[in-house]
């Protein structure tokens, strides 16, 4: 199949740069799940109808955007499903202030 053939090539050539790449922008305290953010970025080219061929100019700053989105997917989770210490509670939600006073 075409786009198998495509993903491989892509894969080939730029698995270390993509690596680096989600790697750098993941920060410190997550840089160790580049793996698991890096095998989603390349399980989205797999299942792309129509990924660049990987001798494409642009074909990395195709991949460097779906990784962009696996990182912000990623932050987005570690936040929402981040325990709570033993002993302290969630912070109350906070309220939108107008100039009217408070939103409800």
């Amino acid at each position: 199949m075409h786009t198998t053939s495509t993903a491989a090539d892509l894969r080939l050539r730029y698995a270390t740069r993509l690596t680096a790449f989600v790697t750098a922008r993941l920060g410190r305290d997550h840089y160790r799940q580049a793996t698991e953010v890096t095998q989603r970025v390349w399980s989205e080219v797999h299942s792309s109808p129509h990924p660049p061929r990987a001798d494409d100019p642009h074909a990395f700053n195709w991949l460097a955007e779906r990784a962009r989105k696996a990182i912000a997917r990623h932050h987005i989770s570690a936040r929402t499903h981040r325990p709570q210490p033993a002993g302290r509670t969630a912070p109350a939600p906070m309220l939108a202030t107008t100039r009217l006073g408070v939103a409800a």
